[in-house]
């Protein structure tokens, strides 16, 4: 079974495993371990050729190992959607694995259970379809090294929340859609990211527990404020948002002004007065407009102090860009804000032009696939440049991109370029191509991609078989 580029579909294959024992989930967790060596220079060697890696979407853990040479693992997705229950055996070597472990099959885990799944420190644990938690589970998930995610958990005790307020990384509980003041003051000591987006309504006293929350905030959930939640979050200090919110007043927009920290509101109504109240906010600020939005509208937002991420505009003509480059710099200090267009697919020569003189801090064109060497010729003034949405350029196109002088230029997406194009690009050290075209040589490790589809196929059938014998006993 194949998957994109050609390679296998493990999430496939291993989505067909329903029962697992102590000695199957051993041995998969074996198949998926994917050991980096040392090249010559002591550094990773990365191997782009790692099936299971690639086909996993797996990134590299550099950290010390036992193994002689080895100096890390590529984490690894692992996918057990179909596996139906978990023995404490089963789990503690499930906790072994190095990267994302998905288990949204389960409906409920016992304490002991809990406790063995929390030892997994590689990535990410996904328990999707748990419907309840205990607070001794969710105290010793709490402990868990990487992200937690509870897609359906739609009721939460506040002892249960106060356990998982010890985690420290991305906690996921899209399932709640009510937070009582007990469960949203345990959560507010949460220390990582934190994803609520099952709230849709949110009452004032438990917005004014979240603006505590010390870490990311996403309520992607909520549709509309009102004043007691603006005003909550108007005291808040940190990363908030609120990309589903498409409305608010003049006075809810000048409270949200107050919050200091990345504030995202992807979907929000920009009129006159809610620009000029944004406009004073102080933090990254990210928004979508349409290409239409009027000069002096633009004009408002650009005056934010800070980043600025602009979603919708997908062109742009010279009065529009003459008001975006000139976006001021934070305290005076050049180099400190940036500028993200990420929406805009093409730009004129002239358009660059003009982009190019913009100095507060980075210019970010992700959303441009290909440029002429005129635009080209034109963007690489710019210090900070970010194109990595370049799928390719030419050989003249590399050459001009080769002459930047500035701090940094990032095309680290780029897919197809000749051989003299990379060469040149990596002539330039300020240049980043990104770890797709490092030069380093492969890595030593062995590519058995039948061997371990034969593993996991091996697994899921003894698994059907403990099924069976199980149903004819009963």
């Amino acid at each position: 079974m194949s998957g994109p580029f050609g390679n296998p579909s493990f999430r496939a294959e291993t989505s067909r495993i329903r029962h697992l024992d102590a000695a199957g989930a051993r041995a998969i967790v074996d198949a998926f371990r994917r050991p980096v060596v040392a090249a010559e220079d002591g550094l990773p060697a990365y191997d782009p050729d790692e099936t299971i890696a690639g086909a996993t979407h797996g990134w590299l853990r550099v950290a010390g190992g036992r193994d002689v040479g080895v100096v890390g693992h590529y984490q690894t997705h692992l996918y057990l959607h179909e596996v139906i229950r978990l023995s404490v055996a089963v789990a503690r070597e499930l906790a072994g694995h190095s990267g994302h472990l998905y288990l949204d099959r389960l409906t409920s885990i016992r304490d002991a259970v809990a406790a063995a799944l929390a030892e997994h420190r590689g990535g990410g644990l996904s328990l999707n379809n748990l419907r309840r938690l205990s607070p001794t589970a969710a105290t010793s998930l709490g402990r868990h090294g990487g992200e937690l995610s509870f897609g359906r958990l739609e009721q939460l005790s506040p002892a249960a929340a106060k356990g998982l307020a010890r985690h420290t990384h991305a906690l996921h509980l899209a399932g709640l859609e009510t937070l009582g003041p007990g469960v949203a003051e345990a959560l507010s000591r949460h220390r990582g990211d934190l994803f609520l987006d099952g709230l849709t309504r949110l009452t004032g006293r438990a917005a004014a527990c979240l603006a505590r929350h010390p870490g990311k905030l996403h309520l992607h959930g909520l549709r509309t404020l009102g004043g007691p939640v603006a005003e909550a979050f108007a005291s808040r200090e940190g990363y908030l948002c609120l990309q589903k919110v498409t409305t608010v007043t003049a006075s809810e927009a000048a409270l949200l002004a107050a919050h200091r920290g990345p504030l995202h509101l992807f979907s929000l109504d920009v009129t006159d007065a809610v620009a000029e109240c944004l406009g004073t906010h102080e933090g990254s600020l990210s928004i979508r407009v349409p290409n239409t939005i009027p000069v002096a509208r633009l004009k408002a937002l650009v005056h934010h102090g800070g980043p600025l991420s602009l979603g919708g505009l997908t062109a742009l003509g010279q009065p529009r860009a003459a008001v975006l480059a000139a976006q001021p710099c934070v305290g005076g200090q050049r180099g400190l804000s940036g500028l993200f267009l990420n929406s805009v697919t093409t730009i004129s020569a002239a358009v660059a032009a003009t982009l190019a003189t913009h100095t507060a801090g980075t210019l970010s064109l992700n959303g441009l696939t290909e440029i002429a060497p005129d635009v080209a010729r034109e963007l690489v003034r710019h210090p900070l440049l970010s194109l990595d949405g370049l799928k390719k350029v030419s050989d003249d196109v590399a050459a001009i991109l080769a002459t930047h002088s500035g701090a940094s230029l990032s095309v680290r997406w780029l897919e197809e370029a000749s051989p003299r194009a990379i060469s040149c690009l990596q002539d330039n050290p300020a240049i980043d191509l990104g770890r797709h075209w490092d030069p380093a040589g492969p890595g030593r490790g062995t590519h058995d991609t039948q061997g371990v589809i034969s593993t996991i196929v091996r697994i899921a059938e003894a698994g059907d078989a403990a099924l069976q014998r199980g149903r004819h006993r009963r």
